[in-house]
């Protein structure tokens, strides 16, 4: 039986990307997995390089000698430096990390870069590019279905789901006000579902809940939070084009997927969603509700397989 030190820092998304692969790598290996989640301290701070230098020389490197593992996984910046620790306890242990570990790179086995991020890093040999981000089946499992009574007799439900401000890009106002006013056309034999994300602004939660039809339903973050249950019985998804995880998470279902286009973004926003569009797996909403099939993206199990052969 393989042993596999899972190694997150405190982000619920780092720990959701590292169980996506381990749900298909189970099924695959036979694991026994430990996990260790990073607590954010001033040290952290540093760069990855001081952070690891930090480590060889203080007692984080004693108190672990006897630690042994025959693969780490790990994901988040200040994760990496201690997944290298961890190989330098156990000179046969296998380390992947996902997203950039910010140094020290070919010292990796193998370094999991989104394919909008991946030309950054083409010359490295150790790096895998895969599409979008690690979804777990295990989201889709076990949903209770008794907070969500409003919409279980319901059937072709579209779920609207509404990115919001970050880095990488920004929502118009005019653009809101354009989805909401060609949401309000759909037929009345759909039942619309809006679900905000954390990134979601007061202004564009406040036009969707004035301009909305009466009988269209929304959910804010703050309130019970509907998105995986959506993500599991939505029969459409139409998703604004800056989240690139929320799209990663609706075409894992093989379902009909609509863009909503976004003016300011940066163009790996952009590229990502022209490459899904161009294996017919997304489409640009212009108001029509249509269905067609697609092979599903399932980027966690194809990367699965390659650890499993790696190990």
């Amino acid at each position: 039986m393989k042993k596999v030190l899972i190694i997150t820092d405190e982000k619920k998304s780092s720990y959701y990307q590292c169980d996506a692969l381990l749900y298909y790598l189970k099924k695959k290996v036979k694991l026994k997995t430990e996990y260790l989640k990073i607590e954010r301290g001033l040290i952290h701070n540093l760069p990855n390089f001081v952070i690891y230098i930090y480590l060889l020389v203080s007692s984080f490197f004693k108190k672990n000698k006897n630690k042994s593992a025959n693969l780490v996984i790990s994901c988040g910046r200040i994760s990496a430096p201690y997944s290298l620790i961890f190989q330098k306890l156990n000179k046969k242990c296998k380390i992947f990390h996902i997203l950039d570990p910010y140094f020290l790179r070919k010292r990796f086995d193998k370094i999991l870069i989104p394919s909008h991020d991946f030309s950054k890093f083409s010359h490295y040999k150790n790096v895998l590019g895969f599409l979008g981000t690690f979804v777990s089946k295990r989201k889709l499992e076990n949903k209770d279905h008794k907070n969500y009574k409003e919409l279980e007799s319901r059937k072709n439900i579209i779920a609207c789901l509404i990115g919001g401000d970050g880095r990488s890009s920004k929502l118009a106002v005019s653009e809101i006000d354009s989805l909401v006013d060609k949401m309000n056309l759909i037929s009345a034999r759909y039942t619309v579902v809006y679900c905000f994300s954390r990134r979601t602004s007061a202004i564009t939660k406040r036009i969707i809940n004035k301009k909305k039809k009466l009988k269209h339903y929304c959910y804010d973050y703050n309130d019970k939070d509907p998105y995986w249950y959506l993500i599991k019985k939505s029969s459409h998804f139409i998703v604004t084009e800056d989240s690139v995880s929320m799209t990663s998470d609706a075409v894992f279902t093989g379902k009909p997927v609509y863009i909503v286009k976004i003016k300011n973004k940066k163009n790996k926003i952009k590229s990502f969603v022209q490459n899904l569009e161009k294996i017919g797996v997304v489409r640009y909403f212009d108001g029509e509700i249509v269905s067609w099939k697609y092979e599903k993206i399932n980027e966690s199990e194809r990367i699965a397989n390659i650890i499993k052969e790696i190990i």
